[in-house]
């Protein structure tokens, strides 16, 4: 009974070895998945902040310093972010979201014709930056999470390989030969049990 058990504990732990193995074949391919799209978000980013610094710096030079800080008080806003929770193999990674975050002229809290050009261009182009960094952000922290969870796994694989099912494979091999002993003891206790029975016999 005793073998019979650590044999069946052997096989729940390759069983389970085995299932992690899958486990972080899935996540590993999502990392991958995730990882090109976070380098194309970044290098989307980038562009999209240069050409937004292009823009501040034109319109600080056309509108003044004193006149854009005026307009960007007055279009300040809370943006309302959503923090939602996707599970991959059992794995919570959180997601941000928002609004679409680009407004129309008469949406910036003072008249349109109060914004010349070119600081209208420098609210837009700061508005696609700041919902091109928040998509960016979402993928990141997925990305780390995912990033935890492959290397848990790989922790817990190995302890099953290197020392749960090692161990297991030792106690079944011990017990075994115990096994082993015993039945070589009893073949010799029955013969030697007959022996005596035949010497016992009458007529001998």
């Amino acid at each position: 009974m005793g073998l019979l058990e650590v044999r069946g504990r052997a096989e729940v732990a390759s069983k389970g070895a085995r299932l992690l193995r899958a486990k972080r074949e899935v996540l590993a391919g999502e990392l991958w998945r995730l990882m090109r799209d976070v380098l194309a978000g970044r290098a989307r980013l980038d562009e999209v902040l240069r050409e937004a610094v292009k823009a501040l710096g034109l319109s600080r030079a056309l509108d003044g310093e004193e006149a854009l800080a005026s307009l960007a008080l007055a279009a300040g806003r809370e943006v309302p972010l959503q923090v939602s929770v996707r599970r991959v193999w059992g794995v919570p990674t959180p997601s941000v979201s928002a609004p679409p975050l680009v407004r129309a002229a008469d949406e910036r809290g003072s008249a349109p014709t109060s914004w010349g050009l070119a600081g209208a261009e420098a609210a837009r182009r700061h508005e696609e930056a700041l919902e091109v960094l928040l998509k960016i952000a979402s993928r990141e922290l997925h990305l780390a999470r995912l990033g935890e969870e492959i290397q848990a796994t790989s922790r817990r694989i190995n302890a099953l390989e290197q020392l749960v099912l090692p161990a297991l494979a030792s106690e079944a091999g011990r017990i075994d030969a115990a096994l082993e002993e015993r039945d070589r003891e009893d073949v010799v206790r029955l013969k030697r049990f007959r022996a005596r029975g035949a010497r016992s016999r009458p007529g001998r």
